[in-house]
């Protein structure tokens, strides 16, 4: 497992804005790879491990990246 870089790639392949767990629009996403969002987050369910190319690509293995942080 490695933390995944941000680029333009793992951007548009992240689906944390499709997620039920998601803070709000305008917030960042690929929080794999950045970080915990600095607004609230609900934790309502998390689809990292279920569907994302990212998660997948960089072998990760957790799960709330949104709330706990980057992947190490």
């Amino acid at each position: 497992m490695t933390t995944p870089p941000e680029n333009d790639e793992n951007m548009s392949e992240c689906i944390c804005d499709g997620c039920p767990s998601f803070p709000g629009q305008g917030d960042k996403k690929q929080y794999c790879g950045h970080g915990k969002s600095p607004l609230k987050v609900n934790m309502e369910g998390c689809i990292c491990p279920a569907g994302c190319p990212v998660y997948s690509k960089y072998k990760l293995n957790g799960m709330y990246y949104c709330v706990y942080g980057k992947a190490k």
